[in-house]
């Protein structure tokens, strides 16, 4: 299980909003068409043609197209920020949406994201900072998913649970699961964890169901 951090700016235009509202993540050059159909080799020519790139930024963008369409595995964790927060999702398979077309100002090449909370920025350590902070559109975390202490901060917008928004102890359930790979969170908190996700799955609401049973199939992995 890995943590990645992909950009939410597109030429100066901020795509947070449609990324948290229509749950999925992206990045541009939708020209390129399915990146799953191409090769690097056409990759990189159609990157040199239709966008102009040479050299060191032609390197940079063929790695984090490749990247994001072979690199990252469905169950990964995926972060985005705006200028106050950051937004922590659960990140799926990669797919190719060019319904509305194919220009520049379009996201065709997208993950589904199921968006679990948001921490705020200042309250972020010093590997989420350095993270954040990377100049490239699709950055690997290079430390264990433990080091980010997601556990830690992590809590639903608006810090309350309303419509659509988990209840506490789910929330709590869910944010522990961040340990469990690392051996940090002993058997008898995974199991009461779990009893709490799996009575979330006869919650009336949907978004809760979905969490509660994409965190169970994620535990189920490990």
């Amino acid at each position: 299980m890995k943590l990645f951090y992909i950009q939410s700016t597109v030429d100066g235009v901020s795509k947070v909003k449609s990324f948290l509202e229509d749950n999925y993540v992206g990045i541009p050059w939708s020209a390129l068409g399915d990146l799953e159909q191409v090769s690097l080799e056409e990759v990189a020519e159609l990157l040199k043609h239709r966008y102009g790139l040479v050299d060191d930024k032609l390197s940079e963008i063929l790695e984090a197209a490749s990247l994001f369409a072979d690199g990252i595995n469905d169950g990964d964790y995926v972060v985005i920020k705006d200028e106050d927060w950051m937004y922590v999702g659960d990140i799926g398979d990669y797919y190719y949406d060019d319904s509305v077309g194919t220009s520049d100002d379009l996201i065709c090449h997208r993950r589904g994201v199921t968006w679990l909370g948001q921490v705020p920025l200042e309250e972020i350590n010093e590997h989420m900072q350095s993270l954040l902070n990377a100049p490239k559109v699709v950055a690997p975390f290079q430390l264990p998913v433990t080091k980010a202490r997601l556990d830690q901060v992590l809590r639903w917008k608006n810090d309350v649970a309303g419509p659509g928004q988990a209840e506490p102890s789910e929330h709590a359930a869910l944010t522990a699961l961040f340990d469990i790979q690392s051996g940090q969170v002993d058997q008898a908190t995974i199991e009461e964890a779990l009893a709490v996700l799996k009575e979330a799955l006869r919650s009336k609401d949907e978004q809760v169901r979905v969490t509660a049973a994409t965190s169970i199939l994620q535990y189920a992995k490990l």
